[in-house]
């Protein structure tokens, strides 16, 4: 029996040892990363790190040193065990390549599942499909859409104001703000992504059951559960699992229900609204026999939910932290809001234009914390990639079916284009273009949501700061430093966040 176990072990060693080595040669011998099981498997993602393991947040902990210590950027991370050989790469050059249109890249499908749960969508397409889908989504983001976000934010933050019991106080300390900068983003997705405006102080039960609110709370914040309970763990007498399940039912119906709303005030020649479902609704009916299915719209409608709370959600949490750090540039920031918005009337969207260091300030903090901290791509062919090696100037054949990733941390943190990248410095992106955004991908296919996020993010900045002025919320004898090491740290789930962030809020005179 020992013999018989010990020569299975030789065969499975043996195997092991020879695919590391095929994987090594089909991967140009790129240094990198060398473990038991690879980041990118199920095992290495759900274990915690460890010699054996980096860890799913490996990107974040090892992102001054990986591409350092490896002379290059763009390395490979290969198993001894278990999982898939991949690249890696922090090169923006390399990264513009991958993400191409061009049909040399695809987004494979294990990559694109959690975000098909609620049906096709433009972000899980390919091809021709992603073209029909970005031709009929773009319309709905619109000057007019931009607009309604700036003007439903500032709203918004002024419920949380009230309700939040902030109005007459000096002084408001915040334990936890992440919890505000969600609920803040969640409002938001519903009043202008789907027209159905919500209310600060919304409920949580209403007269036919669960209310809209609620299961729109509970399938946000519930991602990784929903991908992964399979559909018998639904019948389970669980009260948590029947809840999901319940917020799964009602979304699915509500959705629906609005959609054929949205269609019949349409056909009745009702005001136009400004919400990005029914300006998807319009386009798509435009396109004739090529035009959106009702779980199409659904898919799109629930990606821009869960990819748009958590961008803006996670960039304002980082933006707290750091702007309690900064209190220069705070500063600065309150005096450009003092003469480019000296009244509530002075307010609008189209005078946020010249709020150069707010802007700043809401992509810097996105670049040193972006959410969406992987770009993931498979070969469709037979691909030579270009700008790799020690000078980025050497070319790396690989094989049709390699999977290759944009690692968005460490090419938001690689001082050769961001130089001293761990340094808080909004004056980056004074200048910036749409197109230098990088934290929103590459091309054409680039968040198409990347507008709708920085007006709302922009708003809330500066109606935080023409009112009030951050600071860390320090625990007794804590030092500024030792807050600093405490807080900010990335935090990676499905995406790159911020740990908790404790600040104390002071009413500024104005």
């Amino acid at each position: 029996m020992l013999a018989v176990v010990l020569a299975v072990f030789a065969v499975f060693a043996a195997s092991r040892l020879l695919k590391y080595y095929r994987a090594q040669k089909d991967l140009g011998y790129l240094p990198g990363l060398r473990s038991l099981v690879t980041p990118m498997s199920p095992l290495g993602f759900a274990l915690p790190p460890s010699q054996y393991n980096p860890g799913r947040d490996w990107q974040w902990r090892l992102r001054e040193s990986v591409y350092r210590d490896a002379g290059t950027e763009t390395i490979s991370a290969i198993p001894y065990v278990f999982g898939p050989p991949c690249i890696y790469t922090s090169s923006p050059e390399v990264a513009k390549q991958v993400v191409s249109t061009k049909g040399q890249f695809f987004k494979a499908y294990d990559t694109t599942l959690i975000t098909l749960l609620w049906g096709p969508n433009i972000f899980a397409a390919n091809g021709e499909e992603w073209r029909k889908h970005r031709r009929i989504i773009n319309p709905a983001f619109s000057n007019a859409t931009f607009a309604s976000v700036w003007e439903q934010t500032s709203r918004v933050f002024d419920e949380m104001e009230v309700g939040e019991g902030w109005a007459g106080k000096r002084a408001v300390d915040l334990p936890v703000v992440n919890g505000l900068t969600n609920k803040l983003a969640l409002i938001l997705i519903s009043t202008c992504g789907f027209g159905n405006p919500l209310k600060w102080q919304f409920t949580n039960s209403a007269s036919g059951g669960m209310s809209f609110e609620k299961a729109l709370s509970i399938v946000s914040s519930n991602h990784i559960a929903l991908l992964l309970i399979p559909d018998w763990m639904y019948r389970l007498p669980n009260k948590w699992i029947r809840e999901l399940k319940t917020a799964v039912d009602r979304m699915n119906l509500f959705m629906r229900e609005l959609i054929e709303k949205r269609r019949a005030e349409m056909a009745q020649k009702a005001p136009e609204r400004t919400d990005i479902l029914s300006a998807m609704i319009k386009s798509s009916e435009s396109e004739g026999k090529f035009s959106m299915d009702d779980s199409e719209l659904v898919g799109n409608t629930f990606l821009l939910l869960s990819a748009g709370h958590d961008t803006v959600a996670h960039t304002l949490d980082a933006a707290f932290a750091l702007l309690a750090l900064h209190q220069d540039f705070q500063e600065e920031v309150y005096q450009e809001l003092l003469e480019v918005m000296p009244t509530e009337a002075d307010f609008t969207y189209e005078n946020s234009a010249r709020l150069v260091k707010t802007r700043a300030c809401f992509l810097e903090a996105s670049r040193m914390f972006p959410s969406g901290f992987m770009l993931i791509r498979d070969t469709a062919e037979d691909v030579v990639l270009q700008n790799v090696g020690p000078n980025n100037d050497d070319v790396l054949p690989l094989k049709r079916g390699t999977r290759v990733v944009v690692d968005m941390i460490g090419l938001h943190h690689n001082p050769r284009i961001f130089p001293d990248p761990e340094a808080f410095k909004p004056e980056r992106w004074y200048n910036a273009h749409e197109n230098d955004m990088s934290m929103f991908s590459f091309g054409a296919r680039a968040c198409i949501g990347r507008k709708f996020a920085v007006a709302e993010g922009i708003c809330f900045l500066a109606k935080l700061l023409r009112r009030w002025r951050v600071e860390p919320l320090a625990k007794e004898g804590e030092t500024k430093e030792q807050w600093k090491q405490r807080v900010v740290r990335g935090v990676v789930v499905l995406n790159l966040g911020i740990g908790e962030v404790p600040v104390r809020l002071v009413r500024r005179d104005c």
